[in-house]
């Protein structure tokens, strides 16, 4: 609903299909009645667009000229003439359109005297809202930036670490918000808000920009880490160890920076990878847990505190796959183990790894002691390029994923300017090869950053002045566009828009960066002929190195002439360890017809497979179940992804795959046993007397992760309707929240309660749990929030299990201002004062989940009274109507929600007829829809296509999911998913035959418009 929205992915609707959309026309040919009634309407349009300002192209000239008209009512004509100069030099003028009149809105007045004293402000906003439109949200929100923003040279400095937390401490000693979490993820968006404008304004140079990201992290990490420190050490006591002389010391922990982080290089989305050490040796015996538990706890929890999603978002995303053994690993390691580990048994791709380690966070001569230790195997004398062999086995493994050496003109929306050829990723390979190769002689050369690397290179002639200028600009560039690609939503994204209108705008972001504007062609085409630059450049140096280092000293052959050795190398000695292992095996998969991308994924199982023998040999007792597995690998990234981390799950397919092994494995024609009950053996494992807190975790992870590997496996074996593959993940959540509250140990009269698609019982792969908590008044407030916050705690923390699936307490009353848990009574009179329409039909699938059920009733109650009380009120259609517009117009990339005709139109439709005519359903969008008509609110033809719409919007949500392993609202980009999708979809209800997905996608969402409109008032 309006209150919550997540990413979409991109699409490709013609642009007239788009237009017959926003204006509620059919397709087809015109015949003269159209022409009359477009003319019609373009006269019309011109006539309510006349006042529009020349310079200005809008996307929605309508849209804009009745919120520029709003918003001149609310400011003075000095404001309103400023706004209308800074608006006329925005990239995308329709948001800050739109976010500008929501910011007067939310400022009541406050903002009136500071525009009228201080222009610049007016302009700060128009950045803001026309660059990025996640923190033009955050600037809407935190209107107080604007007295900061006012202050003179306030954007004219870069802060460091310790600036960042000393305004932290600030903002956290004055704000009431008691969950740290809330605290750091709100303060890096606020401190994002003053880092994008000293970069739209040019104030702060690329390295400048990246080098302050990276410092707000480290400090973010630092207070993270402190918090959940001094909460252990409360609980436990402070962690020793006892030295060589015996003297009793304190133990020393210390966060490690990897990656982008490391180098100071962070982006505004990127993950941040991490590394937890901590002091070895022997510990007193007095200590109430070992250093080794007290630690791994330190690291689990400050990953969660700064990963867990909250009303704000997250901190950051996390990424502790380069610590020793990556997923296998220990969380946080002992300092002696890792040099060891370093020493003797990390791969080459793992020391290159270690060129970019720095101190983040705690002890700083842990970390370089640490760095100390390893450096000498990270920069070995007379490497021989054994470090060109890893990247380029490395690129070889990201090229697989590409479809051609360099990106070209018939597939410009699938450039990725990270990962293509000539990208980002080349860049910094090609760095970091260098210093492996030279950085055991010359020190000099053992630098983190890429660019500062690269001028020292330079500077000793290891790259000739030509291609060091071309590597430096190409990676300035595109590392902007990278940039730009992700504020906009704020979403890690590398790959250029498909929507040519999305493409216009971030031509005009990176205009700035030019001395004459570009049109969309010649940004891509520049795109393009940088990346071939640095295409060019990567193989020559690379192979010249290669041949440069081709004979040690005593005359051996250290590297290949040819190419290194690929990822389809490594598949074929894998391949040689299963014919002698397990020939059986062997024979079904090297017969297999598989397709370049089924083979790719076969070959990370496999791999992941052969690192332990407990995997390898799970894997050697199922041969059946990984030929059947084959499927997956061709169709689902997402299942793809769980096997690959956990191989043994592949014995599962056993138990939902009935197919005789004598017959060939086909797509869609096995059956498939629907009765085998999804296990629940967490809730038996607490009913026992003494319970491991822990291994009830483990428990609950694993059988949340084996119920929707199940079920997701089902869809592509079998075909149904994508509500019982919806009900199926509900009981499954369901399940995992019962589990979860239970290990929290509740107070009586305490409840949780489902929201969302949660409470409609249609909770997707990789959807949040939107939940609300609710308790007694007889039950005291602090015993009721920590119930809540260990519940949120369990589901969401981040283990060597992964977690369970992230929750989301925002829809509660006042959302992120309220408090976490509430009582029926605060429901009651939320409804009665302070809730607003579209809230009104959220909580129309409020439905209890587990804990004290009369509590939940009682909630359930409290809330239906308010919304039928709020139905009657004379403005709850037009306020239904108008945040439904406001959701069209704040989404300029197709999504099937949002759009015109998505699910939204349904879901308002469903929720405004079910609240007026108190129609109580928590059931999914069909069953509501078979509702209206059992209830005459409908017609039978409406309701059927309606019916008809809401299950295949859903159906291609889930599949999208299912196969690209994302969350996308609309057609993937990759051509392989896009296969796959509509393949799946030909056996989805109401397929037509004869129309691709696309033109199918279309004819629903001009239908569903259409019924929508007729109902709407």
């Amino acid at each position: 609903m309006g209150g919550k929205r997540k990413s979409n992915g991109p699409g490709h609707l013609r642009r007239s299909r788009v237009l017959s959309l926003r204006v509620g026309g059919r397709s087809g040919r015109d015949s003269p009645s159209c022409a009359l009634c477009r003319h019609a309407l373009t006269e019309k349009i011109q006539s309510e667009t006349a006042g529009l300002p020349p310079n200005i192209e809008f996307r929605d000239p309508r849209a804009a000229t009745q919120s520029l008209a709003r918003l001149r009512a609310f400011v003075s004509e000095t404001v309103f003439a400023a706004f209308l100069q800074f608006l006329s030099a925005s990239p995308s003028p329709d948001s800050v359109v739109v976010r500008f009149e929501r910011l007067i809105e939310q400022a009541r007045g406050e903002l009136a005297t500071a525009f009228e004293k201080q222009p610049i402000l007016i302009h700060y906003a128009t950045l803001v809202f026309g660059y990025s439109g996640w923190l033009g949200e955050t600037l809407i929100l935190n209107i107080d930036l604007f007295r900061r923003l006012g202050r003179d040279k306030d954007l004219d400095r870069s802060y460091s670490r310790e600036r960042f937390q000393e305004e932290f401490a600030r903002m956290h000693a004055r704000s009431p918000e008691s969950d740290m979490a809330v605290a750091l993820a709100r303060f890096r968006k606020r401190e994002y808000v003053r880092i994008l404008l000293r970069d739209v304004l040019r104030i702060a140079k690329l390295a400048e920009t990246t080098e302050e990201i990276s410092a707000l992290a480290d400090a973010l990490i630092e207070e993270a880490s402190l918090a959940v420190n001094a909460q252990l050490q409360h609980r436990h006591g402070t962690p020793q160890w006892v030295d060589a002389q015996g003297r009793l010391r304190d133990s020393r922990f210390a966060v490690l920076s990897l990656g982008k982080l490391g180098g100071n290089e962070l982006n505004y989305s990127s993950d941040i990878d991490l590394m937890f050490l901590y002091d070895g040796g022997v510990e007193p015996p007095t200590q109430r847990i070992s250093n080794r538990e007290y630690f791994i706890l330190l690291a689990q929890q400050t990953t969660e505190l700064l990963s867990r999603h909250t009303r704000e978002g997250q901190a950051f995303r996390i990424d502790l796959r380069l610590r020793p053994q990556g997923h296998e690993g220990e969380l946080a390691v002992a300092l002696p183990r890792a040099v060891e580990y370093y020493s003797e048994v990390a791969q080459d791709w793992e020391l290159q790894a270690m060129i970019k380690a720095r101190h983040s966070a705690g002890d700083a001569d842990l970390v370089r002691a640490f760095i100390g230790a390893v450096e000498s195997y990270v920069y070995r004398p007379n490497v021989n390029f054994a470090a060109v062999k890893t990247a380029l086995q490395t690129r070889e493994r990201i090229d697989k994923r590409g479809k051609k050496l360099v990106p070209s003109r018939t597939a410009r929306h699938a450039i990725d300017v990270k990962l293509d050829r000539g990208g980002i990723r080349d860049i910094e390979f090609l760095v970091q090869c260098l210093q492996r190769v030279y950085g055991g002689e010359e020190r000099w050369l053992r630098s983190r950053g890429t660019l500062f690397a690269l001028q020292k290179l330079h500077d000793k002639e290891h790259i000739s002045g030509k291609d060091f200028h071309k590597l430096t600009g190409a990676y300035e560039f595109l590392r902007h566009v990278e940039h730009h690609l992700q504020l906009r939503q704020g979403r890690q994204s590398h790959q250029l828009p498909s929507s040519q209108s999305e493409l216009r705008v971030l031509t005009k972001c990176l205009n700035r960066q030019g001395s004459t504007a570009m049109s969309p062609e010649e940004f891509v085409s520049q795109i393009e002929s940088r990346m071939a630059t640095v295409a060019e450049i990567y193989r020559r140096i690379v192979y010249q190195e290669q041949s440069h280092h081709f004979i040690d000293a005593e005359g051996n052959l250290r590297l290949q002439a040819q190419v290194s050795p690929s990822a389809e190398n490594s598949y074929s000695q894998i391949l040689q360890r299963l014919a002698v292992d397990a020939p059986r095996l062997f024979e079904l998969i090297s017969h297999a017809d598989l397709s370049p991308h089924a083979r790719r994924n076969l070959d990370r199982f496999l791999s992941s497979a052969a690192t332990k023998s407990e995997r390898y040999g799970a894997v050697l007792r199922s041969p059946a179940a990984v030929e059947r597995a084959l499927t997956i690998f061709e169709f689902s990234n997402y299942l793809t992804d769980i096997l690959a981390r956990y191989p043994a799950d592949v014995a599962l397919l056993d138990d939902i795959y009935a197919q005789p092994e004598t017959e060939a494995t086909a797509l869609f024609d096995a059956p498939v046993d629907q009765s085998s009950a999804i296990p629940d053996p967490v809730l038996a494992y607490l009913s026992q007397s003494s319970v491991d807190r822990q291994e009830a975790l483990v428990l609950l992870r694993q059988q949340f992760r084996h119920a929707l590997f199940i079920s997701g496996a089902r869809d592509l074996y079998y075909s149904r309707s994508v509500f019982e593959t919806l009900e199926e993940n509900t009981t499954a959540a369901d399940r995992a929240l019962q589990s979860a509250l239970a290990i929290a140990d509740p107070p009586s009269g305490f409840a949780v309660m489902a929201l969302g698609r949660l409470g409609s019982r249609e909770f997707d792969l990789l959807s949040d749990a939107d939940v609300v908590f609710v308790a007694d008044q007889a039950t005291k407030p602090e015993v009721a929030r920590r119930a809540a916050e260990r519940t949120v705690e369990f589901l969401t923390a981040y283990t060597r299990d992964g977690t369970v699936f992230p929750v989301d307490a925002r829809l509660r009353p006042q959302g992120r201002e309220g408090e976490l848990v509430t009582t029926p009574a605060q429901l009651a009179k939320y409804f009665a004062r302070d809730a607003r329409p579209w809230e009104a039909i959220s909580y129309l699938r409020l439905r209890f989940v587990a804990g004290d059920s009369a509590v939940g009733g009682l909630a359930l109650a409290s809330v239906r009274e308010g919304i039928v009380e709020m139905a009657e009120r004379p403005e709850f259609d037009r306020a239904l109507a108008d945040m439904r517009s406001r959701l069209e117009l704040s989404d300029t990339v197709p999504n099937s929600k949002a759009w015109p005709g998505g699910e939204y139109d349904i879901d308002f439709l469903a929720g405004r007829l079910q609240a007026k005519h108190r129609i109580w359903s928590q059931g999914n969008l069909s069953e509501r829809v078979r509702l209206l008509r059992e209830n005459g609110l409908l017609g039978e033809q409406e309701c059927r296509e309606l019916d008809a719409s809401a299950e295949f919007l859903r159906t291609l949500e889930h599949f999208v999911r299912l196969v690209t392993g994302h969350p996308g609202k609309w057609l993937p980009v990759a051509d392989h998913a896009q296969v796959c999708v509509a393949k799946l979809m030909s056996r989805a209800p109401g397929h037509e035959e004869g129309h691709t997905l696309e033109e199918h996608l279309a004819a629903v969402l001009r239908r569903t418009r259409e019924i929508y409109l007729e109902h709407r008032f």
